[in-house]
């Protein structure tokens, strides 16, 4: 795996692109920590490329955030208990109070800035490096890229959020107050990855014309594009762009076999650290190495008797996070599909299960189900978790010897994959030839029955469901939700099912989560430590 970063290397970036955090938590203002002098940190094109590096290396806390912020917070999946662990249980409970000073939410403030920051700085300094007209392009395309990635996230999470565009003094930093989401989307997000597909490569390379399959290609700043006009065109803005999204997931489709898996075995190894860089659009890069592991890997898996068995590394930490019930039962049970006809199908066992989700469950050969169904008992997310079963599974060697702690886990975070993009179109085009094409063929890979001749409304539903399973686990689901206007009813339906069919032992607990889901549940607050930095210039989202 070709490594975005270490952390030797890391360190030294963030002096040299300047990043300050501030006593007062001011994430968007940016001074020089470094011994070097502007001029010569910025004066040759190995110096650009080295911030630039550093700019790549801001995404690394990221996987937290779309897991805990979206999944954990979606009908996906859980948090059963009350215990407070790394404030993770306020979002997935919606505990308002809680996530106004909760570190997660502010962490998450504070990276997206940093990532910007750095963006700024990169972007307001990098003439005069000698670097061809070519290379600059390039360059402030791929900072662009990811601004605007960080944008985005912003925007869904927070709402009204404040923009820079440039470097700024602390002074200027205190005086910049939120935009409206339109706002942003419209003067930031859009004009970035719009620069961004018209001087991305095909195939980053640097400055001396070395390739690099880590850095962000043309493909990757269509597909974001494409997501950003669906978010739009969703709860709560409503924007005419759903047209502009589905051409630009045409043109990412006719690259579909770039990036396609046509086997669950295949499907199986994209998710250990041999096959990065190889079936993603874009990816956030890890390494085997103390702290510059995927951070998402420790929280996809509760602590349960069963640690030693999957991995010898400490994980006892982390939170008890349980795919929900309903979604298991599909994984473990064999499914009777109702057709539009009248007539029925039997469907097999979800063949993504194994590569999902840990079950704890026995399975029966004979009928071809896992015995007892849905439990809470040792369940848990795997595809982020290439613990030593998964890898002997696939004739892979044990490597436990590498992961010395709960911070080195290096399998890459997919923030686009092929998959993601097949789904939107199918959900732009309808129960048409071309939808049901794209829709079957994610789910006859999974050994799924094809689905034809749905009303509307059900090939919709079909959709959604789809990407629930296939993408289960990557960020994608607390975003949907709120895009399709469905967040307020599918949590409720979660909280009451573990109520009154599930778990008696709990069932007032949920009563409370989900009576606290409201219409103003589709945002974050404003983290206090930025409200506070100064009284007046931030204006706290509804329902805080």
């Amino acid at each position: 795996m070709i490594a975005i970063y270490n952390k030797v290397k890391m360190l030294g970036v963030v002096a040299l692109t300047a990043l300050a955090l501030t006593a007062c938590d001011d994430y968007l203002v940016t001074e020089s920590q470094s011994s070097l002098s502007t001029d010569n940190a910025y004066s040759a094109a190995a110096n650009i490329d080295q911030n630039l590096t550093g700019v790549y290396g801001a995404l690394k806390p990221f996987a937290q955030y779309y897991l805990a912020m979206s999944e954990f917070r979606s009908d996906n999946l859980f948090i059963t208990t009350e215990q407070k662990t790394n404030d993770y249980s306020d979002c997935a409970q919606f505990n308002n109070t809680g996530l106004l000073n909760d570190n997660t939410v502010s962490n998450c403030w504070a990276d997206h800035y940093t990532l910007i920051a750095a963006a700024n700085v990169l972007l307001d300094r990098m003439s005069g490096a000698g670097m061809t007209e070519a290379q600059v392009k390039q360059y402030t395309a791929e900072a662009r890229f990811l601004r605007a990635l960080s944008y985005f996230d912003l925007v869904r999470f927070f709402g009204r959020v404040p923009v820079s565009l440039h470097e700024l003094s602390p002074s200027e930093a205190f005086a910049i107050p939120q935009s409206e989401p339109l706002e942003v989307y419209n003067q930031v997000i859009v004009p970035d990855l719009e620069y961004a597909i018209e001087n991305l490569a095909e195939t980053p390379v640097d400055y001396q014309g070395n390739e690099h399959s880590e850095r962000v290609k043309n493909i990757a700043a269509k597909a974001l594009l494409g997501k950003v006009y669906m978010q739009m065109a969703g709860y709560p803005l409503y924007q005419d762009t759903k047209d502009k999204a589905q051409a630009l997931f045409a043109e990412v489709l006719t690259k579909l076999d770039n990036y396609w898996v046509s086997s669950m075995d295949s499907w199986n190894r994209m998710w250990v650290h041999e096959n990065d860089n190889k079936n993603f659009i874009f990816e956030i890069q890890y390494v085997a190495e103390k702290g510059q592991g995927n951070p998402a890997t420790p929280l996809s898996k509760p602590s349960n008797t069963y640690a030693d068995d999957y991995c010898n590394a400490y994980l006892t930490t982390g939170p008890h996070v349980y795919v929900e019930r309903d979604l298991q039962d599909h994984f473990l049970l064999s499914n009777t599909i109702e057709n539009a006809d009248g007539t029925t199908t039997e469907e097999y066992i979800d063949q993504r299960l194994v590569g999902t989700i840990n079950t704890g469950q026995a399975y029966d050969e004979e009928t071809g189900q896992y015995i007892g169904g849905a439990t809470d008992q040792n369940n848990f997310l795997v595809k982020f978790f290439e613990h030593k079963i998964k890898r002997a599974s696939l004739g892979l060697t044990n490597m436990d010897a590498e992961i010395v702690d709960r911070t080195c886990w290096p399998q890459n975070w997919p923030v686009l994959r092929i998959e993601d993009i097949m789904l939107l179109y199918a959900e732009c085009v309808g129960n048409t030839t071309e939808g049901y094409n794209y829709l079957n063929k994610i789910r006859t890979r999974a050994g799924l029955s094809e689905l034809k001749e749905l009303s509307a409304e059900n090939y919709q539903k079909a959709v959604a469901y789809e990407r629930r399973c296939e993408l289960l686990g990557e960020g994608h689901r607390w975003f949907d939700e709120v895009r399709q206007n469905t967040f307020v009813e599918d949590i409720r339906t979660m909280m009451v099912n573990y109520r009154d069919k599930r778990d008696q032992a709990h069932s007032s607990n949920y009563t409370i989560y989900a009576n606290r889901v409201t219409q103003n549940s589709a945002l974050y607050p404003i983290p206090m430590s930025q409200i506070r930095i100064r009284e007046g210039l931030y204006t706290q989202n509804p329902g805080y």
